[in-house]
């Protein structure tokens, strides 16, 4: 191991240079204290020493640093021990070992401890200069300047196992790059970070030296490594400067034997000596067949086996130095004989596990990068070298074509080209391409017989060239044409011996394999010992010569003058002329792709929840629409002795809506409204569920819930998203669920003289909104005012009943009837006497918010029925969890009709479960008379529906009791919690819950239902962002900076209409500023519209024939209409039948799907793209069926292009579509809140409108534009007078809270 020896420059000491002091303690204290505790001066120790390997004496100059003297720094004295060392060892010619354990340079000593780095780099090279190896050992901790200094310069690395190393200590990452988040860290932190093994793995670090496996202690282990590894570099190196300690002293011969010559007399002759002859080849009389697949065998000879088996004391060494290692190419030091020489290979395994951890024998370009530093320290220390090929090829992979591939093997190739040492190479198994090529540039190259060496193997020259009918022929034939490949382009050992590539023949002998190869394993020996030999007679020069003749005189070419060329040009057009024969070829046309397929392609690349961009979140989200249930069984125990039900459609249709509220009387049952198709889905999945899904929904109802009193179908909020975020239009789902549901009562709601909008119409527009909806399907239309004003409902009450329609007049529930100052009993007996008056057929109580408590139900039924003999129709939602007992207690106090959703889509803010209300009443006296088990396929087909829409869950887990108390309405807790989520708020969601409650209190506690709700729930989340209080509402000082937003704006100024008690006077006064609020109803103040004009201006703007239900749309939804048709005239009508998943998500790559177009079948193929020839399966001319598979997502372009590859009914189909890549994030400039005319956004979302432009000149609070988020408006008004000096967005653009949106000056 070695003798310690004694210490050197033991006069440099470390002193107080700067006189340095901190925080109450002197650099000079710190000092006296580590010489006390370590009786030394400085952090560094030298000595000579002398280490031993297997009896051969190894001189060094050892230093090492000592880290019980201020943590082994760096300082002043410790470089110039360091110096000294490296001079002593050019001095001498002695290696020199440097074990490190420091901390880092030392910060007391300032910039001239930095500098110590610099003053031993000089050193270090100075003593490369002279061929004097250098080894550096890192021992636990090295970091800082030592790491990033001499520790990582030494011609050799080591490491002991576990060693702490790198530059930035944990501490320094913890504290600047995570900010002082431990958290951040240990998330961020790699596996092993800064470890000995860790480092290894990134190509910093040859060797890690592991005491415990050894059986060793720490520094006994590193000694035996340390003269394992000079033993095998220093033998051969030039220190022919003699000391009386030169450089090494062994009782073994230092000359260099024959390698065969050390073969036992035994096993030379047991294995014999053969030449090759003949065809074929032959050697020891047995005949070799040429063979490239036998070269994959894998129970042959490989390279690591040679290096293990071949060689003594191979000692691999790791990495490129840099950043990266590798699992194929390794390389190291090894003893051929008596001779120490550099080995490289290409290594693989005898097993699957080990070829796959060996990457197949494919290297990366860090593998040829370590081939690469082994060349240059074989060429420092006048190594040998020798290489070993067996690989199919480089690593095709985009990881190793981002780091660099072709470099990495083009460097080692000219690397090669010039060393001064000799190469010789073995080709062992297979030689593909420039990657066998980038190490196998030998002086001398040998070829086992089994092996092959070509341009690209059999496999891919026949992939390139061959051509089959077919995939049968394709596997009879593709063998025997690779086997053909092979020999013609001349791959074999014996081919390339004769072409020049290859200097010898090595034979292999049937029988033999990895694991006894005695014969091969002597021919190795022999061949690397001659080739060594006469290699190592000639010099440097001669060296370099013989590689570039072996290399210059490769190919073979023809010589022609240009008689010759112009004579054979003439002879070789006529002939290839007189080859060539008129062939019928079918153009390969790709068709244009359609509209439709261009939408699935964009959605499927930029979807906002692509699959194919990993945005869906949901790895179990479902990829196809699904099938509907069987429903064989469906009617088991449900009627089958009376037959088909009679029902409410039927009566209404033969009698009309008086009738019905008779018919409904006389019903003994409880009733039921099915709200899954309308209201169920607005409050659990944000309104979001596409009428491909509710039509087929509608078809099962048709056949199982056929005696339900009607389906709540349509209207709400319904009908402004199908334009806005559906793509599809409204009145065309009320037609196919009309269709569906022939003979049950369709019902939709309508918030009174606001129709289906969020503002007051004029009363022409909602009187024709009605009308249309009758004609198209709608028989119950539920009727409510945000106020209950019923004279805001008398419009459309009118409307219904000049339809002959049903009109359900809504009492919306409020509070606690029991305990309520406000909405008591007296309220709603007071309320139904108006409904009654105003024309309704049956009283609703609607209660939004699911505050009705089951005690209540009684008292509330008392009171109606006080006044009114007609039916009752109870609406509630379960966010308290407790509305399945509510409605049972309704059905109890003889309510008629009660809202239910199917289970799939019941409970939290949706209505209590259909199924479990009618299990539970089974038997009862109020038995609706439905067999809960006849609905299950229902419910099946909804509870896999929903799994598609499953991004748009809210994320509400259970019900919460704490609806009493904020009293938010079910369908926009759920759109809350999803809007707070969205603007980044979610954590302060109790605050919003809070501040709902206290501004429906600051407003007077008003009825909360679309709209006015919403306008509440607006004020309440402002509020919270901007961090104010109610309070700071009446305030008028702080008032007047506030910008309401403008729903909230609308509502105090009466647009949404007027609470029955007003709204309190001060509220209104800070909201309002002095804008006069309406003293009639909104719609009363609104001209009449006119129809004919609105049909012009669509007409002669979007080039349609407007329909009334475009016009009626157009009125309600100016904007939204209008995008609605932007979206249509480019994309078309296709997308609305397309499946959920890929509608939403996009596609699949390799995923189908299969969709009947309800279209013209022309058209539908017009919109895809497809021939007419095209093969498709449709029952007539009106649709067609159609096939879609995405076949593949071609990688990213110039231009940011990306193409998808289709099939579309077996048709291939390609279609470009520009990827950005990445998700828009705001990069615009920030309003600064210190210069009053820099107009900052009051929230994050997007600009709706702007009402200014550069160069207006504006009032203080002006309005501005108007920024709106998850359908909340805020108009941003100027702050101050002035002159609007530049703009800094634009419509539709997304902004960030306090972007800056524009300046005044």
């Amino acid at each position: 191991m070695g003798d310690k020896g004694q210490p050197l420059f033991t006069d440099v000491c470390s002193t107080d240079l700067l006189g340095f002091a901190f925080a109450g303690r002197s650099y000079k204290d710190q000092l006296d204290e580590a010489i006390a505790k370590t009786q030394g001066f400085c952090g560094v120790d030298v000595t000579r020493r002398t280490l031993s390997y297997k009896g051969l004496a190894v001189p060094v100059v050892w230093v090492e640093h000592n880290f019980a003297f201020l943590g082994g720094s760096l300082g002043c004295a410790e470089g110039e021990r360091i110096t000294r060392a490296f001079e002593l060892a050019k001095e001498e010619h002695l290696p020199i070992v440097v074990q490190c354990n420091s901390g880092g340079a030392r910060m007391q000593e300032g910039t001239l401890s930095l500098m110590q780095m610099a003053k031993v780099a000089v050193a270090v090279e100075a003593l490369r200069r002279d061929g004097i190896p250098f080894l550096s050992v890192l021992v636990d901790p090295t970091y800082g300047g030592v790491s990033a200094s001499y520790a990582m310069q030494a011609d050799v690395r080591l490491a002991v196992a576990d060693a702490r190393i790198g530059f930035a200590g944990p501490a320094v990452i913890l504290n600047t790059m995570c900010q002082m988040d431990q958290a951040k860290y240990d998330k961020t932190c790699p596996s092993m970070f800064q470890s000995a093994e860790y480092v290894s793995e990134h190509g910093q670090i040859d060797y890690v030296v592991d005491p415990a496996k050894e059986g060793l202690d720490r520094q006994a282990a590193v000694d035996v490594a340390c003269a394992r590894v000079l033993s095998l570099l220093c033998f051969s190196s030039s220190l022919t400067k003699a000391s009386s300690s030169t450089a090494f002293s062994s009782s073994s011969s230092s000359s260099i034997s024959h390698p065969a010559e050390e073969l036992s007399e035994t096993t030379a002759q047991s294995e014999g000596k053969g030449e090759d002859e003949g065809e074929g080849g032959r050697e020891g009389g047995w005949r070799t067949s040429f063979d490239y697949t036998q070269s994959r065998k894998i129970d042959r000879l490989q390279c690591q086996d040679i290096m293990e088996g071949i060689f003594e004391d191979f000692t691999e060494l790791k990495g490129d130095g840099r950043v990266a290692s590798d699992v194929c190419i390794k390389g190291g030091l090894a003893r051929f004989g008596s001779q120490q020489v550099l080995v490289i290979g290409c290594t693989k395994g005898h097993t699957p596990q080990a070829m796959q951890a060996s990457n197949y024998g494919m290297p990366a370009p860090a593998g040829y990068r370590t081939a690469l530093r082994l060349f240059a320290l074989a060429e420092r220390f006048k190594l040998p070298i020798i290489t070993l090929v067996d690989t199919c090829g480089a690593w095709p992979s985009f990881q190793a074509e981002s780091d660099g591939q072709s470099e990495a093997i083009a460097t080692n190739l000219t690397a090669m080209s010039s060393l001064t040492v000799p190469i010789v190479t073995v080709i062992v198994g297979e030689g593909g391409s420039g990657g066998a090529l980038g190490i196998g540039m030998g002086n001398k190259i040998g070829m086992l017989s089994g092996a092959y060496f070509g341009v690209i193997s059999p496999e891919g020259a026949a992939s390139i060239l061959g051509r089959y009918q077919d995939e049968a022929h394709k596997a009879q034939q593709f063998p025997e044409d690779c086997q053909a490949l092979a020999t013609a382009q001349q791959i074999y050992a014996n081919q390339l011996q004769e072409l020049g590539v290859v200097d010898k023949i090595l034979y292999e002998k049937p029988g033999e394999s990895f694991e006894h190869c005695p014969h091969l394993r002597a021919s190795l020996r022999n061949f690397l010992a001659d080739s060594l030999k006469e290699l190592g007679a000639l010099s440097a020069d001669e060296l370099i010569n013989q590689r570039f003749q072996k290399y210059r005189a490769m190919g073979k070419y023809a010589l022609y003058d240009e008689g010759k060329k112009h004579a054979l040009l003439k002879e070789i057009t006529a002939a290839v002329g007189d080859r060539r024969k008129p062939k019928k070829t079918a153009s390969k046309h790709n068709p244009t792709p359609g509209r439709l397929l261009s939408f699935i392609a964009h959605e499927t690349v930029h979807g906002e929840r692509s699959f194919f961009k990993g945005k869906a979140l949901l790895s179990s989200l479902p990829k196809v629409a699904p099938s509907i249930p069987c429903l064989r069984h469906a009617f088991e125990g449900f009627h089958a002795a009376n037959g088909p039900p009679r029902t409410a459609k039927m009566v209404l249709d033969s009698q009309g809506p008086e009738a019905v509220a008779i018919w409904v009387l006389e019903q003994k049952g409880v009733l039921v409204t099915d709200t899954t198709m309308r209201d169920a889905h607005q409050s659990l999945l944000a309104t979001r569920v596409r009428t491909v899904d509710i039509v087929e929904g509608a078809k099962i109802a048709n056949q199982v819930l056929s005696s339900a009193f009607s389906f709540e179908c349509w209207g709400g909020a319904t009908y402004d998203v199908c334009y806005r975020f559906l793509h599809e239009d409204p009145w065309e789902r009320l037609e196919g669920i009309r269709k569906a549901l022939p003979h049950s009562l369709l019902q939709m709601l309508v918030r009174g003289a606001n129709a289906v909008g969020y503002t007051s119409y004029p009363d022409n527009v909602v009187e024709e909104f009605i009308a249309l909806a009758a004609k198209k399907g709608i028989d119950l239309f539920r009727i409510f005012d945000c106020f209950n004003d019923v004279s805001q409902m008398k419009v459309s009450i009118d409307a219904v009943r000049k339809a002959g329609k049903i009109a359900e007049v809504c009492i919306c529930y409020t509070g606690d009837v029991l305990t309520s100052t406000i909405y008591n009993v007296d309220y709603y007996r007071t309320l139904t006497q108006q409904c009654v008056a105003a024309g309704a057929h049956i009283i609703a109580i609607k209660d939004m918010a699911g505050l009705l408590k089951p005690r209540a139900a009684a008292p509330l039924m008392q009171a109606i029925k006080e006044v009114t003999n007609l039916p009752v129709h109870f609406h509630t939602h379960d966010t308290s969890g407790a509305s399945i007992a509510s409605a049972m207690a309704m059905a109890n106090a003889g309510c008629h009709i009660i809202d239910f959703a199917t289970a799939a889509l019941a409970n939290c803010t949706s209505q209590p479960s259909l199924n479990a209300f009618l299990a539970a009443m089974a038997g009862d006296d109020r038995d609706p008379g439905i067999n809960y088990l006849a609905v299950e396929p229902y419910d099946m087909y909804w509870a896999k529906v929903r799994e598609m829409y499953a991004p748009f869950e809210c994320g509400m887990k259970s019900g919460t009791a704490r609806v009493y108390d904020h009293e938010i309405p079910g369908g926009q807790y759920s759109n809350l919690m999803v809007q707070c989520q969205a603007m980044g708020i979610w954590d302060r969601w109790e605050a919003v819950l809070d501040m709902y409650r206290d501004v429906n209190t600051l407003f007077g506690d008003v009825v909360k239902v679309t709209p006015s709700s919403k306008c509440v729930g607006d004020l309440a989340i402002y509020l919270v962002t901007r961090g104010l209080s109610v309070a700071d509402v009446t305030d008028e000082s702080k008032a007047a900076g506030i910008d309401f937003p403008a729903s909230v704006i609308d509502l105090l100024e009466g647009r949404l209409g007027f609470p029955h008690r007003g709204f309190p006077a001060q509220v209104q006064k800070s909201i309002l500023r002095g804008r006069p609020p309406l003293s009639v109803t909104p719609s009363a103040a609104l001209a009449p519209a006119d129809f004919a004009a609105e049909k012009r201006k669509l007409d002669s703007k979007w080039g349609i024939d407007a329909t009334p239900e475009d016009v009626i749309s157009s009125l309600l939804y100016p904007k939204v209409f209008a995008d609605y048709l932007k979206f249509f005239s480019t994309h078309g009508p296709g997308p609305r039948f397309l499946p959920t998943p890929c509608f939403y998500y996009g596609m699949e790559i390799g995923k189908e799907f299969t969709q009947t177009f309800s279209l013209p079948s022309s058209l539908v193929k017009q919109e895809l793209g497809l021939e007419n020839n095209s093969s498709s399966t449709s029952s007539d001319d009106d649709s067609l069926s159609v096939s879609v598979t995405l076949n593949r997502v071609g990688p990213l372009r110039k231009g940011e292009y990306r193409t998808l590859y289709f099939s579309v009914n077996g048709q291939a189909m390609e279609v470009e579509v520009q990827d950005t890549s990445g998700e828009a994030l705001f990069d615009g400039p920030m309003a600064d809140k210190a210069v009053a005319g820099q107009v900052g956004s009051p929230m994050p979302g997007a600009v709706d409108k702007i009402l200014v432009g550069a160069g207006t000149r504006v009032e203080a609070d002006t309005p501005l534009c108007v920024i709106v988020a998850m359908k909340m408006e805020v108009m941003v008004k100027a702050p101050k007078a002035g002159l609007v000096e530049e703009m800094y967005v634009e419509e539709g653009g997304k902004v960030v809270e306090g972007a800056l949106l524009m300046s005044i000056v």
